[in-house]
């Protein structure tokens, strides 16, 4: 759903609102009448306010220009879609909308991550055997580890994907998934053990 800033043209269904005046909290007041009324008012101004934000949040987690206005684009649709989920009790506006954004880009992270693990890594293969079905062998152990990889959770998967295939260290994968370092380490220890386990079983 592509929004201008200040647009009141969003293609959605309108009904006649008006936006609350400011207040200590307008945001949540704003994502409140858009819950009840669905206010295209009140969701635009949101969309002002937060867009050039989340873009620049993101940035700072280390998407890219583009992807993280895609992102952005994509968090705010899902902030009118789902609307109806907000519950102030739990948390502000701010905290629901750049928490949906943080959900947003660590699956798209963890799916890009998992795309590019290679079977043939020198992490997860056996040495080159000595007999002629190489090649077997090898298709075996890529069949094998690539079923082991897709079992693993996401969050393993992901930390697996920054330390061993991207480079990154512990610490650097801690804040680029922003999670604590012991989690990484946790997540880091359960993955090779599984995929190890894997791998010496074939």
């Amino acid at each position: 759903m592509q929004i201008a800033p200040g647009s009141t043209d969003t293609g959605l269904t309108h009904r006649p609102c008006r936006a609350p005046h400011p207040r200590s909290d307008d945001r949540t007041a704003l994502l409140l009448r858009v819950k009840r009324t669905r206010c295209e008012q009140a969701f635009n101004r949101l969309y002002e306010y937060y867009s050039p934000r989340l873009g620049a949040y993101l940035r700072q987690k280390g998407a890219p220009h583009r992807i993280s206005q895609e992102i952005a684009q994509d968090v705010m649709t899902r902030v009118w879609e789902k609307a109806d989920q907000f519950d102030p009790r739990h948390a502000n506006a701010s905290t629901w909308v750049f928490t949906i954004a943080r959900n947003r880009y660590v699956d798209i992270l963890r799916k890009e991550q998992r795309s590019i693990i290679d079977p043939d890594d020198p992490l997860f293969v056996h040495d080159e055997p000595d007999a002629a079905d190489d090649g077997l062998e090898k298709a075996d152990n890529r069949q094998a580890l690539s079923k082991a990889i897709n079992a693993l959770p996401d969050s393993q998967a992901a930390v697996l994907s920054l330390v061993y295939l991207n480079g990154f260290k512990q610490h650097e994968a801690a804040e680029r998934l922003d999670i604590p370092l012991n989690t990484v380490k946790s997540r880091l220890r359960l993955a090779l053990g599984k995929l190890r386990a894997v791998m010496e079983a074939n």
